[in-house]
């Protein structure tokens, strides 16, 4: 059955382990060509203007190394018919890769007309066509006219001119990007972009699409780094008369992770299906509908978040009527499920309602992609969500509350898609399956009341460890003793002792809801008799639940512990 729980007792934890796996320190005297080489020129014939009417004339000599510092100057100079000079270096072919996160420390030129830019290419465009379709990550861009605001954006669509973008600014609150260095970065994973600036999650794209292939195409492929400061263009206009030569861009570092914790590409046991944080659900791929007794529609809300991975929005939804089928909303977005097993999602209720959320899974049972609608090929999958003063599934009035409801909870209804084989298929054809998740759609069944309600951070997990993982293990006797943990519930740290009968190696974790380690507090040896005090901090984690567990040669015993702020 589905599980429901209060804001006080659960939290998210998003789990990535980071392993650095390539980076540049700049600590020689000249750039390192076996990470990086130089585009050089003006673009033509091919791409004159660098196929946005730039004004430079790119060369490797603006690109120098020393003190443990990249430059890259951008000059007023004359050379290849050009009256700017500056440099465009790339890691393709010494530097690829399909997921990770990205991560650059620099310092930011100045000036009218100036273009500096962190960014990802396609290493082999030809995969889902030219640009767009091959899509493009911008790490960071910036004009040096506005020196306080940077850009995280993603191009992707049709070939030009049928290209799309989405992009998100930053702002910082005090001085600009060209007094102090700043980290910037782009964490990278199937299904979902986020942008940081100084760790300072800003942004989030889960939205895009190419004419090349199905979601998550283009961003599913080996992409490769560039920096570069541009001179002139369509997006910072040209010089002029205020703008001083030379400008300099200075990169402190340019390092590359990549999530060891198997969350990262591939089929994965948690995607998160939306998150909200683009604040409009008409642009990105969002659609409601009325019902035969009311209507209603969804919006954007930036005040009502949950307590955690609440972002800066969440949808609200209102809907009314007489008794019966309201309407609904939902979403499409399709999604390799084969290595999940719960739907989960954040919902705050209004007081005084009653109503039946009817949640449906719509899978692909033809290997088209599609669900037309009806479908007389494909299934839906459905779990009633009863919404009132007593839940089951969640409580009118109770605030936050997130609901987990596990695949084997849905049932195959056949009432408007009438086809399908009555298997829920949640692994593509093109991964050797026969159908995958293409739509999320919310159906409500109204009481009388008016239904309202806010919803975020939609997310199909793996849960398949958390029920052991909340679960005390039956002890095997007098192999150890787990004390409890006290402060419980705990703000800041909590500590608990631990006895082991017998010398031997043992593991003590502590592990979210979903099963995943957060903190390894002890992995060793362990002499016997004696008792030892463990502490755990809650620092950077969210509030919620979470179980302290300890493994050794021939016991495993769990406790669980609140973390409230």
């Amino acid at each position: 059955m589905a599980v429901i729980v209060g804001l006080c007792q659960i939290g998210l934890v998003q789990a990535q382990t980071w392993e650095l796996v390539w980076a540049d320190e700049f600590d020689g005297t000249e750039v390192d060509q076996t990470k990086w080489s130089f585009q050089t020129g003006d673009g033509c014939p091919n791409l004159c203007g660098w196929g946005n009417n730039e004004l430079e004339w790119y060369q490797a000599e603006n690109a120098t190394v020393a003190d443990g510092f990249l430059t890259i100057t951008a000059r007023e100079e004359q050379a290849g018919g050009k009256n700017y000079t500056s440099a465009r270096m790339r890691t393709i072919n010494q530097g690829d890769w399909t997921y990770g996160r990205f991560e650059v420390r620099a310092k930011m030129p100045i000036g009218k007309g100036i273009w500096p830019a962190l960014w990802m290419l396609p290493t082999d465009p030809s995969i889902y066509g030219t640009w767009a379709a091959s899509g493009e990550i911008d790490i960071m861009e910036y004009v040096g006219d506005e020196p306080d605001e940077v850009f995280g954006t993603i191009h992707f669509g049709a070939p030009w001119p049928g290209n799309q973008s989405s992009s998100s600014p930053y702002t910082l609150q005090q001085g600009t990007f060209h007094d102090d260095f700043h980290v910037f970065a782009v964490e990278w994973e199937r299904g979902a972009i986020r942008w940081y600036v100084d760790d300072e999650l800003y942004a989030t794209k889960t939205s895009w699409s190419s004419t090349g292939g199905p979601f998550p195409a283009p961003f599913d492929v080996d992409f490769h780094l560039l920096l570069n400061v541009a001179v002139g263009g369509n997006l910072p206009g040209n010089p002029d008369a205020s703008t001083v030569f030379p400008q300099t861009m200075v990169v402190d570092y340019v390092r590359v992770f990549e999530d060891v914790s198997g969350g990262g590409g591939g089929p994965q046991g948690d995607l998160l299906f939306d998150d909200m944080e683009h604040g409009d659900p008409g642009a990105n791929g969002w659609f409601s509908f009325g019902g035969s007794t009311g209507g209603g529609g969804i919006g954007a809300n930036n005040t009502d978040l949950p307590p955690s991975d609440g972002g800066s929005f969440s949808i609200e939804a209102g809907f009314g009527g007489t008794a019966g089928f309201l309407g609904g909303f939902g979403r499409t977005n399709r999604l390799d499920l084969s290595a999940s097993t719960h739907f989960n999602f954040w919902i705050n209720p209004n007081a005084g309602q009653s109503y039946t959320l009817e949640v449906n899974l719509q899978d692909d049972d033809n290997g088209d992609d599609e669900i037309p609608s009806p479908s007389a090929v494909d299934d839906e999958y459905q779990f009633d969500c009863v919404v009132s003063a007593s839940g089951p599934c969640a409580t009118s009035g109770g605030g936050w509350q997130l609901v987990s409801i596990p695949f084997t909870d849905f049932f195959d209804d056949n009432s408007f898609h009438t086809g399908g084989n009555a298997v829920f298929d949640p692994t593509p054809v093109s991964a050797g399956g026969n159908g995958q998740l293409v739509n999320v759609v919310i159906a409500i069944i109204g009481t009388g009341t008016d239904v309202n309600f806010r919803t975020d951070n939609w997310l199909f997990a793996d849960s398949s460890m958390a029920s052991t993982a909340l679960e005390d293990p039956a002890e095997v006797p007098a192999q150890a003793k787990l004390g409890s943990a006290y402060p419980n519930p705990f703000s800041r740290a909590t500590q608990f002792d631990l006895t082991v009968e017998q010398p031997q190696r043992v593991k003590v974790e502590v592990v979210d809801v979903l099963g995943r380690a957060v903190a390894v507090l002890h992995d060793g040896m362990l002499r016997g008799q004696e008792t030892r005090i463990f502490t755990f901090s809650g620092a950077g984690l969210s509030n919620g639940l979470y179980v302290y567990r300890v493994t050794g040669e021939r016991f495993v015993e769990s406790r669980r512990v609140v973390l409230v702020r």
